[in-house]
């Protein structure tokens, strides 16, 4: 865990716990578009994330022991100690989940049942004629506009993973998104430069 040693850390319990969440939900996205795509560079980051929420966690049982100056508040702590574990459970799955993907040795029944569920993981390019590009994810707003959470863009030989909302979308970026297979059908609709419009706008 040394590459994390000088990783600025939320520095009360509230704040890591959040980022406990954010960083798990991203697991899970980036551990199920490993297995679908067969994508071990995805797969490698997931690992990564989870020494940083082993980290986190660390953080948070620190933090909260420190907080506890009654018993009522002992109680208290201890749900959100309880939480925690919950969250790094779920991280720890996901990590199975990636070296799985790493060490090839996924049964094809678990790419189909993740293809089966109602909201799935997609892949969309983007072309140069589409409204998306040179876009912020701000300024696109996609979760509102099409229904997709985009979890990750590939551009050329590079990955970016988390994009934050000051992220351009650039031609030829590849797009790995949460939604339902309605919702992945008309991004990509939009990102091949079909529909110049979205619906909100």
């Amino acid at each position: 865990m040394e590459e994390w040693d000088e990783i600025e850390v939320p520095n009360n319990v509230k704040d890591i716990f959040v980022e406990m969440k954010n960083t798990a939900e991203l697991m899970v996205d980036l551990a199920y578009s490993s297995v679908l795509f067969q994508e071990k560079e995805i797969a490698e980051e997931v690992l990564e994330l989870e020494e940083y929420l082993d980290l986190l966690n660390y953080h948070l049982m620190v933090k909260a022991v420190l907080a506890a100056r009654s018993p009522k508040e002992a109680e208290q702590i201890t749900a959100i100690l309880q939480m925690g574990r919950a969250i790094d459970e779920i991280s720890n799955a996901a990590a199975d989940l990636a070296k799985m993907v790493l060490e090839e040795k996924l049964h094809p029944v678990v790419r189909d049942v993740i293809l089966e569920s109602e909201e799935t993981i997609g892949k969309v390019q983007v072309s140069p004629e589409s409204i998306l590009v040179g876009k912020t994810l701000e300024e696109l707003d996609l979760a509102t506009n099409t229904g997709v959470w985009v979890s990750a863009i590939r551009r050329g030989k590079r990955w970016i993973f988390d994009p934050d909302e000051d992220t351009k979308i650039m031609p030829g970026d590849i797009l790995i998104g949460r939604g339902t297979r309605t919702a992945l059908d008309y991004l990509k609709e939009i990102a091949r430069g079909i529909l110049k419009v979205m619906k909100h706008e």
